[in-house]
C-alpha cells in the first residue's frame, strides 16, 4: 500500500466570513499546517486541495491542486476528484483544513483498518456522529466510481458516494481531536 493525503482547502467559508480557514491561524500556527503534520507522519506526500491563496498554501511547504472545471460546484466531491485525480498512489488520505487537533494516531487507525479490505472507503466517527472528509480511500477504484457517480445526477453527498461506493465507519475515540472550527468564536476558544 501508497499513501498520498491530501488537506481539503476549497471550501468558501461562509460561516468564517469568507476566510480561507486553511490559512487561518490555531494556537498560532496555520491550521492547514497542522493537519498536514499529522498527515505527514503517514503519508508519502502531502498536498492542498484548495481554489485560491495557492501561494501561500506553496509557502507552507504543499503543493496546491485547484478543482477541475468538470467538476466545480459539486461541493467536496469537486475537490474529492481534484484529489483522486492527483494521487500518484494505491490510496489517498483525506483531511479537511479546519480540524487542528487531529493527530496521525487517527490516520494510522485509517490505514490499518484499510489493509485487510483495501478497497473500500473508511471514514472516522465518534460518539458525537460521522467524519466523512476524515477518510483513506482507494485511488484508482474510486476515482473511477466517482466519474460515473457525478455523471449520473446524483446529489453531491459525500456520504451519498461512499454509500455508492462501500464504506465502514472507523471509531475514534478522541472527539476532542475532531475539533471543527467553522467560526470565529471557535478559533478563539
Amino acid at each position: 500500500m501508497s499513501l498520498s493525503a491530501a488537506i481539503l482547502a476549497g471550501g468558501k467559508a461562509e460561516r468564517m466570513s469568507h476566510q480561507d480557514k486553511g490559512l487561518m491561524h490555531y494556537q498560532g500556527t496555520p491550521m492547514a499546517l497542522l493537519v498536514g503534520q499529522a498527515l505527514r507522519h503517514v503519508a508519502d506526500h502531502v498536498f492542498v486541495n484548495a481554489n485560491r491563496n495557492y501561494e501561500q498554501y506553496s509557502e507552507l511547504g504543499f503543493d496546491v491542486v485547484a478543482d477541475e472545471e468538470a467538476y466545480l460546484g459539486m461541493g467536496p466531491l469537486s475537490g474529492l476528484m481534484a484529489c483522486l485525480n492527483t494521487a500518484n498512489s494505491s490510496h489517498l488520505l483525506i483531511s479537511p483544513c479546519d480540524t487542528p487537533c487531529i493527530t496521525h494516531e487517527a490516520f494510522t487507525l485509517l490505514q490499518q483498518v484499510c489493509i485487510s479490505a483495501p478497497e473500500s472507503i473508511y471514514y472516522l466517527s465518534d460518539s458525537l456522529g460521522i467524519h466523512p472528509l476524515h477518510a483513506i480511500l482507494p485511488v484508482a477504484s474510486a476515482r473511477a466510481s466517482l466519474s460515473v457517480f457525478l455523471s449520473t445526477g446524483n446529489r453531491h453527498s459525500v456520504m451519498a458516494f461512499y454509500d455508492y461506493f462501500g464504506c465502514e465507519s472507523v471509531e475514534w475515540k478522541y472527539s476532542d481531536q475532531l475539533l471543527n472550527v467553522n467560526t470565529p468564536q471557535q478559533l478563539l476558544r
